[in-house]
Formats: structure tokens, sequence, C-alpha cells
């Protein structure tokens, strides 16, 4: 029998339970500002268009900063190497052909002032004319590094010995071959290395979109490869192995072949960027540092598409939402370092009578506070209603749940230049500072939309997320220190397929992809939107210098605004100390340095084991 005194014990600790739950729901409620927008400001006050580096304006000061790019420079390629000279922050001179740059004065000059890199576009170039090779083996030999953005065809190469002597081929094994995968080798590209293949058929299905058709060569001597195909006969060795990614070291400089089409596209950049890193003691360049995790029309708060709900999930739109959705959302969010980002379309179909509930936008809007998340709107809808009516629309529904909410993002999906500067003319969006897009195959990911307003940029799909999307991912954490990631609702609210999937089919994927994909990417930031625009707009602005004395390295930041992140790669060699920063490490020989002041130093401490001969 339980006596009087351990009965009150046990109701006194009964009670204290009960009234620390009941306190700490009570101060939740009270603390979440659901009803503001920190991330508001005046764009106008804020770094814009026209305060963006333009590289024609660089100083003389940084000539060691200089690269030639050869070939077309509105193709594909030409764009790519563009848009990473705006972001490398570096002078890029571009020619038409190999004759005119042979023509101009950069062949002239000496010393720091020489160009340190040369772009190819080998597509533009007439191989049948023996001096082409032979003009660049005359470039190699003065010190300028060379990058094939890819190859001349297999029969070009074949009977040009210029030609495969500078790219240091030594036969070609088959001018055309299918491989199984790829493999990424690490130290190259940030993220370390990777085999694109699986043997399970029904994963190779859906992850296997990298290029797997290619030439087969063999290469010569004093080359190292950074990338081969895997091919289907497991009895060929490793060595063997057809080379896509390679580089062919002579004693004054080096030449990097691309063997497929991986430079016509974003990919590039990161390319470039670890190709850049290979030939120099140590490399320093700016990066945005973010990484976004963006769900897209969602919430949706209205009761709409019910019979295809009901088939579904048994449910309706309100219930998937709340009880489905949400909690794999947020599940994924804790596993993975992105930041997240909910672009919510108060109602997908504007064209029935079905009109979102208040309470439910009070809901998400509290939850969504609660988990640091940001609230965006977004411009798309399943109705094709205008524009400006879906906005003026939600305007008036948020008015009357959340009177004045500001909301400063808008998700734009593949709408037209046109389009988005409408939406960004409504009441709704006169505090806007940034328009995320899904990516649309043009390097320039990041930048303005308007003169005050950023754009970004989603470059992955975390339902369908690809061997390809993956290669992208590593290349853009290597170039910028950025990702964003792509979840779109609107493939379970209104499902564009007879089949049964549900949420649950769709999304099976989607935590493991994001937690093992972007395991190596802890030391870069999740942000959300708001955080990465005004990290776009620092650094889109700013320009540095730098330069070595002994073993410390001088950074010199222009234009200094606040916090600005680069990344630092070295060979063998840790930082000892860092004085105007702080620093991290992202992997073996590769540091995220923070810039706190303008002018920061960062001492490195003696190499260990094997150095690396760079020209």
């Amino acid at each position: 029998m339980v006596s009087r005194r351990i009965y009150f014990t046990i109701a006194v600790i009964i009670f204290i339970i009960f009234f620390l739950f009941l306190f700490s729901v009570v101060t939740l409620e009270i603390w979440n500002d659901y009803n503001k927008n920190s991330y508001v400001k005046d764009v106008n006050q804020l770094p814009g268009k026209n305060d963006a580096y333009q590289g024609a304006t660089q100083s003389q000061e940084s000539a060691e900063r200089m690269a030639v790019y050869i070939g077309d420079t509105e193709g594909t390629i030409g764009n790519m190497v563009k848009a990473w000279a705006l972001y490398s922050k570096r002078v890029l001179k571009t020619y038409a052909s190999i004759a005119e740059f042979g023509e101009s004065k950069d062949i002239e000059t000496q010393g720091a002032d020489r160009p340190k890199m040369i772009i190819i576009d080998p597509s533009g170039v007439n191989w049948d004319d023996s001096s082409a090779a032979q003009s660049l083996e005359k470039r190699v030999k003065s010190g300028m590094n060379l990058v094939f953005c890819s190859l001349p065809d297999a029969d070009t190469i074949e009977k040009n010995p210029s030609l495969r002597r500078l790219l240091g081929i030594r036969k070609i094994t088959a001018k055309s071959t299918t491989v199984a995968g790829t493999h990424l080798y690490g130290g190259f590209l940030l993220g370390g290395e990777m085999i694109y293949r699986t043997e399970d058929a029904k994963e190779n299905r859906k992850k296997q979109d990298m290029d797997l058709t290619c030439p087969w060569y063999h290469l010569a001597s004093g080359t190292r490869v950074y990338m081969k195909g895997v091919p289907k006969d497991k009895s060929i060795q490793s060595k063997d192995f057809p080379p896509i990614i390679w580089e062919k070291s002579f004693e004054t400089a080096s030449v990097f072949a691309v063997n497929g089409t991986y430079m016509e596209d974003v990919t590039g950049l990161g390319l470039l960027s670890a190709m850049e890193a290979k030939t120099k003691v140590y490399t320093i360049y700016p990066v945005v540092n973010a990484q976004n995790l963006i769900v897209a029309n969602y919430p949706g708060m209205a009761a709409e598409n019910s019979k295809e709900m009901m088939r579904r999930y048994s449910q309706s739109m309100k219930h998937v939402m709340r009880d489905i959705i949400w909690p794999t959302i947020i599940a994924a969010q804790y596993r993975n370092p992105l930041g997240l980002s909910c672009m919510m379309t108060p109602q997908f179909d504007y064209a029935d009578k079905n009109k979102p509930d208040q309470d439910l936008f009070i809901y998400f809007m509290k939850l969504l506070n609660e988990q640091g998340a940001e609230a965006g709107i977004s411009a798309i809808t399943v109705s094709h209603t205008p524009i400006e009516q879906k906005l003026r629309e939600d305007q008036a529904f948020i008015q009357r749940a959340l009177p004045d909410y500001p909301f400063t993002s808008l998700y734009a999906g593949k709408l037209d230049q046109a389009t988005v500067e409408d939406a960004l003319k409504q009441d709704i969006l006169k505090d806007a500072r940034t328009v995320v897009k899904n990516y649309d195959g043009d390097s320039e990911i990041l930048g303005y939309a308007t003169d005050t307003v950023t754009e970004q940029q989603t470059v992955a799909d975390g339902l369908k997320y690809t061997y390809r999307q993956d290669f992208r991912t590593k290349s853009l954490e290597t170039a910028l220190g950025y990702s964003s990631v792509l979840i779109d609702v609107t493939q379970a609210a209104y499902p564009q397929d007879n089949s049964d999937d549900t949420w649950e089919d769709i999304a099976r994927d989607m935590s493991w992809d994001l937690e093992y994909y972007w395991k190596n990417f802890k030391a870069f930031s999740g942000t959300n939107v708001s955080d990465c625009d005004e990290r776009i707009r620092n650094f889109l602005m700013l320009d540095y210098k730098d330069w070595q004395e002994g073993s410390t390295i001088h950074l010199k930041i222009s234009d200094y605004q606040g916090s600005v992140w680069f990344i630092l790669r070295t060979h063998n060699k840790k930082i000892k100390e860092i004085q105007g920063g702080d620093w991290e490490e992202i992997e073996s020989d590769a540091f995220l340095i923070k810039a706190r002041q303008e002018h920061v130093t960062i001492t490195l401490k003696p190499a260990d084991g094997f150095q690396y001969i760079y020209r």
C-alpha cells in the first residue's frame, strides 16, 4: 500500500513535470515571432547590380589572375568561361582563333603580366592546319597552362602527331567505347572520391546519366588522371581504364584535357578552379559559402484536388501537407547541412472555388519560424492564372490572416524574365530581395534579376538526384562553395501520372541522398535564401589580391563590407595561424577562410611528405 508521503511525492513530481511541459509550450508560443520577417531590409541600401565586380576594371596589380579564352564567346563553353572569370575575379581576354591570339600582344608579355591559363574550345579550331597544335606547343614551352574544354574527334587526333603529343595521348585503343560508369578520384574536386556506378539495375536506371560513350585513349608517361571511365569488362585493369579528365605535365607548364561534355555547363566552373589549383603552389579565391534546401510550392493551404488526394492518401490536401509531407521534410533537413526555405503557395488552382485556410497558414508560419526556416512565396500555379492575379489573391488572403507580413523571397521556377519583373511589381513582393529559379543550363547561376534583386538558381533535384547532378554539385562546391537543392511538392499535390505513387514513393531516396552526398560539405554554411542573398551580394561585389611572403599568404580585400569567405587550397601544407579571419578545414589541403577584416594573413606550416612540383 502506498503511503501518504510517497503519494504526495509522486503527485508533486507529476505536477512539476506538467508545469514544466505547459510552461515550455506557453513560452514557445510567446517567443514565436512568426508575424515578423527579420530579413526585411531596404534593398536600395544593399549592394546592387551596379556595385558588382566588373572584370574590365581589374587593376594592373592583379594581372596574375589573367586568363585567355580561344573560341566562340557566345557558345555554351564560352559562356561558362566568362562566368568563371566573373566569379573568380579575373581578367579574361578572348580570341576567336589561335591565329588571332598569336598576333596579340599577350604573346609578347613576360613575367607577371603573361596569361597563366589558356582555355580552348577545340570545336572552333581548324586542326587540319598543323600549325594550330604547334602554336599551342610554343605557349606551353613559354610557361602557359592549357585547358582543352573538350577534344577534337578521334579521327582528327589520330592523324595529328603534334596534337597527340600536346595532349599526352600515346595511342587510340578505340574511337568509341561505352563504359559502365565513371570514377572520380579524390584531391581534384572538393567532396572526395566517388564512383558513379552501381550493380543494382533499378538504382542504375534512376541515377546513371553521366557521359558513358567516349573515345578510349592510352596516355603517355607524365600524365595524371583525375577521372576515368569504368569499363563493363571487369577483367580490365584500372590503369587501362579510358581516361576522361587528365593532366599532361611538361617541364614548363601543364595541359589539361576533358574527354566529354562536362565543360559545357555550370560543371565547368569547378573543373577550371580545380585545374588552376593543380598548377600553383597555393590558390585562394572567393566563394559564397551557402547551401540551400528549397521546398517549392509548400505548404499549400486549400482543400483542393480532393478526389486525387483521397485516392492516393485517403486524406485531404490539408492533412497530406501537415501530417505526411512535413515530417519527411524536417527529418531530412535534420540529417544534412543545408538550410531550409519553404516557398508557399496558398493554393495551387486559382480557377476552382476552394480557398486557403487561414488557421493552417498561421500553423505553418509558426512551424517554420520554430525551425529557423524562411517562408517565401511561390509564383507557380496549376491553373495558368496570370501572375498578377495570382499574387493579388495571395496578398488578400495573407493580409486577412497576418496583416502586413512582408515576403523577401520569390520562387519563380522556370518563369521568363519579363514575368518575374511583373511579379516583383506586386505589393506582396515590395520587400523582395531575391528570386529563386530552376537551373536553366546557363553557367551564370548567381546574379541579379533586377538592379536591386538578386537571382539564385537551384542546381539539383532532391527528389530525383542523379550522378550527373552530384558531379555538378561537387563542381559548384569547389568553385563557389554553393549548392541549392529543389524539392517541388507539386508532384505530390497535383500528380501528372496515373500511377498510385504517394509522397512516400516520390521522396523515398530524398533523406538518404541529402545526407550521403553532402556529408563532405559540412564546413560550408546552411542558409535560407535571404541569408544566401546577402552572401551573394557581398561575393559579387568584392575584389581582392593575394601574395605570398615566405610561409605567409596575404589577402587584401577591396570594398570590404562584412564577412566574406574564400577557399584556400594548398598541397601538403596546413594552416599554422591566421590573423584577421577564421578558418575551417574542408578536407585535406583545402580550407574555408572567413575574412573578418580587409587584410588577412595566413601562415602555413611546412609541407608534410611528398610535395608536388608546380610550374
